[in-house]
């Protein structure tokens, strides 16, 4: 077994804001049942005239299920891409992004959102540059009124400073958040502090945290986060472990646990090179035998 991880990257910035991090949260939340979702079956598909087309159907925790349907389609010569998403709950989203045509480095999104009784549009613009990223959006034709979203990263070296915030622009205008991380990112391991304050309609949080990822080998990666709610004089610091382990090149097995008991594990099969099915359960080990305290979904992928 090797010990020293095999990576190679291309990345000749310091990342975008919803990037940092990317590692552990993908550890501690992809292919695990999610608070909106338990099952989902997906394909993907690639045309040689440079479409590409996804369609998934996910059944929701209420047991109802929604279909998805996702085209793309990439113009190479206008470094343009136009893509869609359609629902089975009348949901439309149309977008144009634009690389690199007004100036090297800058991507330019349009996106047209039809959503229940909200007909409203967002536009967006990131930029990428050797020792930063900075990234805006803002949205306007929402019945309550606009988000507007700001974010911007400096690195230098591996090391990177990072802040994001979230404005509602209405009646009641207020700031909905607010997220700051100061961390080192390596191929072999990641470590971050952070900060972020949320608005919420019942009580804010304001929280404190860190959290490091680590990559063994190529076959196991495990990271930890905690994070401790500076808002509440009640709350305790909640620690979060997670592991990843390949048994072998088409096998993958995930568990992680948390201090308020909650004990995840997920089983990933590949069958061959366009199928892969994955099997997750969430279970609260504090109230094991009430109704509705464990989670059971799974994943059937296929991609042509």
């Amino acid at each position: 077994m090797s010990t020293t991880p095999t990576i190679t990257t291309t990345t000749t910035h310091p990342g975008y804001f919803k990037d940092l991090g990317k590692r552990l949260s993908d550890l501690l939340t992809k292919e695990y049942p999610s608070e909106k979702q338990e099952n989902k079956v997906e394909w993907k598909g690639a045309a040689p005239n440079n479409v590409n087309v996804e369609t998934n159907f996910v059944q929701k925790k209420d047991g109802s299920w929604v279909g998805t349907l996702i085209p793309k389609y990439k113009y190479k010569e206008y470094g343009a891409t136009v893509s869609a998403e359609l629902t089975t709950k009348k949901e439309f989203k149309a977008e144009v992004a634009v690389e690199d045509k007004i100036t090297t480095g800058l991507k330019t999104t349009i996106t047209g959102n039809s959503k229940g009784d909200d007909l409203f549009a967002t536009l967006g613009f990131d930029y990428t540059h050797e020792k930063a990223t900075v990234g805006f959006s803002a949205d306007y034709g929402k019945a309550n009124g606009s988000t507007v979203k700001a974010s911007g990263v400096i690195g230098h070296q591996g090391f990177h400073l990072g802040g994001s915030a979230e404005y509602f622009l209405g009646q009641e205008s207020k700031l909905n958040e607010l997220h700051t991380i100061l961390g080192y990112a390596s191929p072999v391991y990641d470590v971050e502090l952070f900060g972020r304050i949320k608005s919420q309609d019942d009580q804010d949080k304001n929280e404190v945290g860190a959290n490091y990822f680590h990559k063994y080998n190529n076959e196991l990666s495990f990271g930890t986060e905690i994070v401790y709610d500076t808002a509440n004089a009640e709350a305790k610091p909640k620690l979060t472990l997670g592991s990843r382990y390949s048994l072998d090149a088409d096998t993958v097995v995930k568990t992680k646990f948390d201090t308020e008991g909650k004990l995840g594990f997920s089983y990933g099969q590949k069958f061959n090179k366009n199928t892969k099915f994955t099997v997750s359960s969430t279970v609260d080990t504090n109230n094991f035998q009430t109704k509705g305290s464990s989670t059971l979904g799974f994943v059937l992928s296929f991609e042509y």
